[in-house]
């Protein structure tokens, strides 16, 4: 289960949002699968089907989630007109290029729908070995 508190939910929501038409991402640190900090991301390569965090923002984020005593616990990205379910290319880029290493082996994949954009969709996934497994979230 991952646990996220709706001010830090609504924050996921308006990054979202405003990367439309294309995908947008992030990062989520925390503690025992509770998120204690979200980081909006830039998308490095925007496309409405594809997203690409930056490099150097990734290691100034993993930076602070250390420097702060938090875990990397979640990465979110949406779909903007597509379902919020880990697509092949989702899947694929949960694995170091050419490898089967997950680059983040305990980390809760959270996807966000925004099909219908009055009603977004979040669901939360683990990708391990290529399988795909619903993770709980529970917006507090």
């Amino acid at each position: 289960m991952l646990n996220i508190k709706r001010s830090d939910f609504e924050v996921i929501l308006a990054h979202c949002r405003s990367g439309l038409p294309n995908e947008a991402c992030g990062m989520l640190g925390g503690r025992n699968g509770s998120v204690e900090k979200v980081y909006p991301m830039r998308n490095a390569k925007p496309g409405p089907d594809y997203y690409e965090m930056d490099a150097e923002e990734q290691f100034r984020v993993m930076k602070d989630i250390r420097e702060s005593g938090f875990e990397l616990i979640g990465l979110f990205h949406s779909h903007p007109t597509g379902q919020a379910y880990p697509s092949s290319v989702d899947i694929a880029q949960a694995y170091w290029p050419g490898t089967e290493l997950p680059n983040y082996p305990d980390a809760v994949y959270m996807i966000v729908s925004l099909m219908d954009r009055a009603r977004p969709v979040a669901r939360g996934f683990s990708i391990e070995e290529g399988r795909v497994q619903e993770v709980k979230l529970s917006v507090i």
